[in-house]
């Protein structure tokens, strides 16, 4: 084979193994993110489930707080079922929370408070350097 011609497959195949490690290191890259959003979706989606049933518990708080105004009969012993339910709901939804912060290693601006990625290194809403 000529020299040229072996130096310049040579070239080709080097390119092509370099080529082909990035494109592993992307794909699993890729694959953790990928995983990482559903965890977190899973997580938000358990949050905004237990939102919505402790906005129903609030309705019910509130007509029996209602009834008893109306001098009508209400259960105190339902009604503090309901609130110790609304308290363990939010437990909940702070453990979910913490939860979802330890698995994102977000970096949380000191400024303005928003949540960025774990690899920023300037705050997306107000550009003050991350510290890490």
């Amino acid at each position: 084979m000529n020299e040229k011609i072996k130096a310049l497959w040579d070239k080709i195949c080097a390119g092509a193994t370099v080529a082909g490690e990035f494109a592993t290191k992307t794909a699993e890259t890729a694959g953790k993110k990928a995983t990482g959003v559903v965890n977190a979706s899973k997580i938000n989606l358990k949050i905004f489930d237990l939102t919505t049933d402790i906005d129903v518990l609030y309705k019910e708080v509130g007509r029996m707080i209602y009834a008893a105004h109306s001098n009508e009969e209400t259960s105190t012993e339902e009604l503090d079922a309901r609130l110790l339910a609304i308290d363990e709901k939010k437990a909940q939804i702070e453990e979910l929370r913490a939860c979802l912060n330890s698995e994102s290693s977000a970096k949380k601006c000191s400024e303005c408070g928003k949540i960025n990625d774990s690899d920023s290194s300037y705050c997306s809403n107000c550009g003050n350097a991350l510290s890490d």
